[in-house]
């Protein structure tokens, strides 16, 4: 093989276009690292820069907020992210187990039900459902359960709610239960679970599985038609569009279908066998609620700061509202 020996001329325009294509490359290679750069600091989080950093969590909604925060009205999935965090029904999931495995919550343990005749005899459990006139679950309520701060439950030194009677003027401008100066806190009962079961009769407040519940809890139904007329009997005169309606007392009334045995004791009976109801017992239509609470927030000029349920929602869960801009 004879080698070919090119012109000095014609190697150097050779070089030369070696030159320029390895600096056409590196001024490619530059652009590219700009527009990445630039992409870098150019994406869709409509969040601020470093907030993935941050233990926080955003949630998308389609109006401009929660609209309800309290556990008996609340239904929709993205409130249920705050209202899940901040009370608790008696039941829950557990976190990892697949498929969905209850665990207690606010209760002590699950509670397996019994089963009663018309005559109130005890019924063996694979009786027909013929036979069944009421289910009754007896759920023991865990000790030491206590409610987060506020000011609903402050008492002065003879034990008297503090901020049950507040004068007009004593408001002031607050606009949230952490302006109050004290704050104090209870054990849960097994009576805040029996008020709960009660708020779903209050025609003052949204409560959408308020006729599922009245077709299995023993006495809900009649109870809904009392409280209506209660309700209208204490709003006789008071104008319609009265934002701060006196608070309606919803001890005074007892609910066939729901007892406390003892503090830590809850008993519900059901219309006969209903299966379903252990998974209702771990939504937050059935978590706890302190009357205190329903009293406080009843007092004239909460509504018009909105310093209530569906801003301000009181639990025992491991998170507590702190702030609602």
């Amino acid at each position: 093989m004879i080698p070919t020996v090119a012109p000095a001329r014609a190697g150097a325009l050779a070089f030369e276009g070696v030159v320029v294509a390895a600096v056409g490359a590196w001024i490619k290679l530059g652009l590219g690292a700009l527009a990445l750069a630039a992409l870098a600091g150019c994406n869709n989080s409509p969040h601020p820069r470093g907030a993935e950093r941050e233990n926080t969590l955003y949630m998308a909604f389609s109006e401009r907020s929660p609209r309800y925060l309290d556990p008996t009205s609340s239904y929709a999935a993205p409130e249920s992210t705050y209202v899940y965090e901040i009370t608790e029904p008696p039941y829950g999931y557990h976190p990892l187990k697949r498929p969905y495995t209850l665990i207690p919550r606010a209760a002590e343990s699950l509670a397996q039900p019994y089963f009663l005749d018309a005559q109130g005899r005890r019924l063996p459990d694979d009786a027909p459902d013929a036979q069944i006139a009421q289910a009754v679950y007896d759920i023991p309520i865990r000790r030491g359960l206590k409610w987060s701060p506020h000011p609903a439950f402050a008492k002065d030194a003879k034990g008297r709610p503090l901020y049950h009677h507040l004068q007009p003027g004593e408001l002031g401008d607050k606009r949230s239960p952490f302006e109050f100066a004290q704050r104090a806190t209870r054990e849960v009962v097994a009576e805040d679970f029996v008020y709960a079961l009660k708020r779903h009769a209050s025609p003052r407040l949204e409560a959408p599985v308020a006729s599922v519940f009245s077709e299995h809890i023993v006495g809900l139904k009649d109870y809904i038609a009392l409280i209506k007329r209660e309700s209208a009997r204490q709003l006789a005169g008071l104008p319609e569009n009265m934002a701060d309606k006196p608070f309606l007392d919803l001890r005074q009334w007892p609910l066939a279908g729901a007892e406390a045995v003892n503090d830590h004791l809850l008993r519900i009976r059901l219309k006969g066998r209903y299966p379903q109801w252990r998974y209702w017992l771990a939504t937050s239509f059935t978590s706890p609620i302190p009357w205190e609470v329903d009293a406080f927030y009843a007092q004239p000029g909460m509504a018009a700061r909105s310093i209530g349920w569906n801003q301000w929602p009181v639990g025992t869960g491991p998170f507590m509202m702190t702030e609602y801009v």
